[in-house]
């Protein structure tokens, strides 16, 4: 089993979709939910006034906001045809919590109808979600369809878990050890780029690019889980520097990282002339 970020876009209708694309400098982040049958708080039932409780869908969520237009949030969740009631809690700094009774967020039933844990904190900027999950491809895949079903389109934005080595594609991988091996990465350098390159067959271009690519994972890899509700963070710029993610691949490919070209695609642009754009880590 792996531990997978995806990437939802939520459809229109959805209150965590609408809110956020609303006011989509806003960060939301729902910590916690719990259902809520017809033995639940006596809000009125969502959606059809006139609908007995039993027939209700709902969930109390714990939502925290994070950004300048907290208020804006606020407003948006109350006016929304499928939010109960939306109340303040806690506010603290840059982040409002609210608990916020609405509709149940399609990723969850989908998510228990084929016994797939998803993390508690479930992040939502301008109407995408970013929800973790654990498990093997099959039921992440089943996921998936379910969520289709339901209008959501999900894409994969990283990888992890129980095999760290998923996070680089095998091409990355096999060069990036071999860079530690050889020394690249010490201090001082005991192996320079164009030795690097020379050693393992590939052009000085490829090598630099296939490097760089797989230090951006890795750097992200690094940093997955900061944000606007870390408390060392800034509330204000973390709120839009983490916004949707062109690159996720769709679920239902057949290969993770097909997004990822082979590192001999690179050989075209290796010329004797000016140099290819450069990590940290490139040589000087």
């Amino acid at each position: 089993m792996s531990r997978t970020a995806l990437r939802l876009d939520l459809p229109t209708g959805s209150w965590l979709g609408d809110v956020s694309r609303t006011v989509s400098s806003a960060t939301l982040r729902v910590d916690e939910t719990i259902a809520v049958d017809g033995d639940g708080p006596a809000e009125a039932p969502v959606g059809d006034p006139n609908a007995a409780a039993d027939d209700a869908t709902r969930t109390v969520a714990t939502v925290l906001v994070a950004g300048t237009d907290r208020d804006r949030v606020e407003d948006a969740l109350r006016d929304h045809d499928r939010v109960a009631r939306a109340t303040a809690v806690e506010r603290r700094g840059d982040v409002r919590t609210l608990r916020v009774v609405g509709d149940t967020p399609a990723y969850l039933p989908a998510a228990r109808a084929v016994g797939l844990p998803i993390e508690s904190a479930v992040e939502v900027v301008d109407g995408r979600a970013t929800v973790t999950v654990v498990g093997d491809r099959d039921r992440i895949e089943a996921f998936g369809r379910r969520l289709a079903g339901d209008g959501v389109t999900v894409g994969v934005a990283a990888t992890g878990g129980d095999d760290p080595d998923r996070t680089l594609t095998e091409a990355q991988r096999e060069l990036v050890f071999e860079a530690v091996r050889s020394g690249y990465y010490d201090t001082p350098r005991r192996c320079t780029l164009t030795e690097l390159a020379e050693a393992n067959g590939i052009a000085k271009s490829t090598c630099s690019e296939t490097l760089h690519r797989a230090e951006g994972r890795v750097m992200r890899r690094f940093v997955d889980g900061a944000g606007p509700f870390d408390p060392a963070s800034d509330a204000e710029d973390a709120a839009t520097a983490d916004g949707p993610n062109p690159d996720a691949t769709p679920l239902d490919t057949g290969d993770f990282d097909a997004d990822d070209r082979d590192p001999g695609e690179f050989d075209a642009s290796d010329t004797d002339g000016e140099e290819p754009v450069r990590s940290a880590a490139t040589e000087p």
